[in-house]
């Protein structure tokens, strides 16, 4: 090799959007890029309402729950069935597909949503507010179609660091500009800038040469993904769909509160993130060639893992959601904390539902996340709208049917996962842990609310938590911890 294919071979393995790690080290990646994701939103939330007030951060997060709620929809699922194909044949035809499906189909959408938000289709949403939803949601649906073809190619280091650039730092850096200006502006050139980054990674990643339209990868790409919208159609209800039902009834500091809340439980994407993004091309190989049974009692370790952890984190939590509010957002109205206390609670179904996403996506080309997520959608609506007309106000109606929604998508979630892989979290020995568990944490935090003060019993239940669970997880010796133990020692 002549010293100068040395040195392009050496600068190709050194740039973070070509390199790739092994699994063990995509999971580490991945796990600490998302908790610089959350340190960066967490900051930012926190000083949109300390410095420009709790009603610019209700639009802030209106704009941003709506945009990042459609974006699966617009993008026709692409950033699902991108990495699933690329991953599968390495095939650059596929990225020159989305490609062109982004350009002629994803813009005009959103340009169009734009437009009938300024026209006022939604009652409540203010009109102002249009064009930062287009700049907004072009420039991340840009950073999940680069995202998406970062993955296909097993370039989780590449995928973290546009995500951490393009949804941490970014945005920060924006604010620190042009808070003095408004919502407006801010949202606006956070997404502009966010958009610069993600075309010059996508256009990058792609290279020259591989821009030839196939027919075929396009009709291919475009029915797999196709199958998975309804699936982000439900999310959509899922996530902003409480939000907009009730912005025609409730201030925007009310939405705030319910935002926060539901970006609250999104942050803690950080605990099985790092699972789907770096095991679904995998798990998507695997499959292909016939061997399920290979990851069926892995997901139902990694299943009752979460369950374990994200159940007590939820209470700890919720219990402290006048401290938190506090702390965070400077804010801890009576309102504020009710929403946040029961909103948390959906936490360790919303988390069921992330991680078993992308498996069953793998197992089955035929949409069952769609049929789950679809039921689990029309469960809120039903529930919302039966108590509205029982009498209760929009937000609390919101509230529960929010609960309501993440409870049926878990449950819906885990017989799927029982009919494709035979994963079965209703063992006796492990529920009766789990409850023994649970009320031995809410005993405690009742008797230390009693006989300290919220900041000291918060720290304390956090380090008991946490003592607690990892003395369970490294020395219990119950079957399913051994071999959660046994296969995280054996990566």
């Amino acid at each position: 090799m002549s010293p100068l294919s040395s040195f392009v071979s050496t600068l190709r393995r050194s740039n973070p959007f070509t390199f790739r790690t092994g699994l063990k080290g995509d999971l580490i990646i991945t796990l600490i890029n998302g908790f610089g994701v959350i340190i960066g939103i967490f900051i930012l939330y926190g000083l949109i309402s300390r410095v420009m007030g709790i009603e610019a951060l209700g639009q802030y997060l209106l704009v941003r729950r709506t945009s990042l709620s459609l974006i699966n929809i617009l993008l026709l699922g692409m950033n699902i069935g991108l990495p699933y194909y690329i991953a599968r044949g390495e095939d650059r035809a596929y990225g020159t597909a989305a490609l062109l499906i982004f350009l002629l189909v994803t813009i005009p959408l959103i340009g169009g949503l734009a437009g009938l938000l300024y026209k006022g289709f939604l009652p409540g949403y203010p009109h102002g507010l249009a064009s930062p939803f287009f700049f907004f949601t072009l420039a991340y649906a840009a950073q999940y179609m680069a995202y998406g073809l970062l993955r296909g190619h097993l370039n989780i280091l590449g995928a973290n660091l546009l995500k951490l650039l393009g949804t941490g730092i970014i945005p920060l850096c924006v604010f620190l500009v042009v808070y003095a200006d408004g919502v407006r502006p801010l949202i606006i050139a956070t997404g502009l800038g966010t958009a610069i980054l993600a075309v010059l990674v996508y256009l990058a990643k792609m290279g020259t040469g591989y821009y030839k339209i196939h027919k075929g990868k396009i009709k291919k790409l475009v029915a797999y993904s196709l199958q998975r919208v309804p699936t982000f159609a439900a999310d959509f209800i899922l996530l902003a769909g409480v939000p907009l039902l009730i912005v025609n009834e409730a201030s925007m500091g009310e939405i705030a509160y319910l935002n926060s809340g539901i970006s609250l439980i999104r942050l803690f994407l950080v605990v099985v993130g790092p699972i789907g993004i770096v095991l679904l091309p995998r798990i998507a190989k695997v499959v292909a060639a016939g061997q399920t049974a290979r990851v069926a009692r892995n997901l139902e370790l990694l299943c009752q893992a979460i369950l374990f952890i994200g159940l007590p984190l939820a209470l700890l939590l919720s219990m402290n959601s006048r401290l938190i509010l506090s702390i965070w957002l400077r804010d801890s109205s009576e309102i504020g904390v009710w929403v946040l206390q029961f909103v948390l609670l959906a936490l360790p179904f919303y988390l069921l539902m992330e991680v078993l996403g992308s498996p069953i996506d793998a197992a089955a080309t035929r949409g069952y996340n769609s049929i789950a997520h679809g039921a689990a959608a029309g469960v809120l609506l039903i529930v919302y709208y039966s108590l509205k007309l029982a009498g209760l106000g929009s937000i609390e109606a919101g509230v529960f049917s929010f609960i309501s929604g993440y409870v049926t998508v878990a449950i819906a979630s885990l017989y799927y996962s029982y009919k494709l892989y035979g994963i079965n979290l209703l063992r006796p020995l492990y529920l009766g842990t789990l409850v023994i568990m649970t009320s031995g944490f809410m005993l405690l935090n009742y008797v230390l609310s009693h006989v300290t003060s919220d900041i000291l019993s918060f720290l304390l239940e956090g380090i008991a938590l946490a003592i607690g669970l990892s003395f369970y997880l490294l020395k219990g010796r119950s079957s399913w911890v051994v071999d959660l133990r046994a296969l995280v020692t054996s990566g």
